[in-house]
């Protein structure tokens, strides 16, 4: 009876040892989280064992935002796409971000995507099939997080289907940036702390003394003011954003 009772934990520990190391790969989605760009700053090598960007591959992101840029509140159509010669099985996780914070809101266009975590779209199931190309599309929708510039940022793997977590999974990244088209206009979210920038006097006039912050295409705080009028005619030619508590402005100084 000793021996038997020995011989069930001495054969469960032999199958764990010698069962063979299944992928943790994700057939109906990313986790989250794993489109490598900064903020997540992992990508699908934390499920799949592959050496990230070698081997034969292609991905790419595409979309229909116009070459002047995009404008807040409109809805363009993202695109990703991945080639791979005899690939059959495909997944990727892609997201947006302006800085340090996620940008815009994501739109599910067909059933072969979904959202995760709310900030980004991944596959399905039913979207993993495929032959040496596949493509993804979904909508993408700028908001006051969209502010300035805004960069896509995805993984795609290329599976090799068969089950196990090895070398032949592929996976590849790609990035996109797009930036927010000039108009001169506010963005109003608000009636309230209004202001308008006179682009002949380069001089912002505010409604109510309302605390202003102008910063640069790069997120710098350039000054600030609670002045009814703050001229600009000092900075320097280039793209810059005015905020107020409830407003934003980009701006074009030349």
């Amino acid at each position: 009876m000793k021996k038997i009772l020995l011989f069930i934990p001495i054969t469960i520990a032999l199958a764990i040892f010698f069962y063979p190391t299944v992928s943790n790969s994700n057939g109906t989605g990313s986790p989250g989280g794993k489109t490598d760009s900064p903020m997540d700053g992992q990508n699908c090598t934390g499920c799949h064992s592959s050496t990230l960007n070698t081997g034969v591959g292609t991905a790419t992101i595409t979309s229909n935002i116009p070459t002047n840029g995009y404008t807040i509140g409109s809805t363009y159509t993202i695109t990703l796409s991945g080639t791979k010669a005899n690939c059959s099985k495909f997944g990727f996780e892609l997201t947006a971000e302006n800085g340090t914070i996620k940008s815009g809101d994501f739109l599910i266009t067909d059933n072969t995507t979904k959202l995760v975590n709310s900030n980004a779209v991944t596959h399905k199931s039913s979207g993993t099939s495929g032959n040496t190309t596949k493509s993804w599309e979904m909508g993408w929708t700028p908001t006051s997080s969209s502010i300035g510039n805004t960069t896509f940022y995805a993984a795609l793997m290329f599976s090799n289907a068969n089950g196990n977590n090895d070398s032949g999974d592929k996976i590849f990244t790609t990035s996109l940036m797009a930036e927010e088209a000039i108009v001169n206009t506010i963005h109003d979210y608000s009636t309230k702390n209004k202001f308008t920038f006179n682009t002949i006097t380069k001089t912002i006039e505010s409604q109510d003394n309302s605390d202003l912050s102008v910063y640069n295409i790069g997120g710098k705080l350039i000054l600030s003011s609670n002045k009814q009028y703050t001229s600009l005619s000092h900075l320097s030619k280039g793209i810059y954003i005015i905020k107020s508590e409830n407003n934003s402005q980009k701006i074009l100084i030349n």
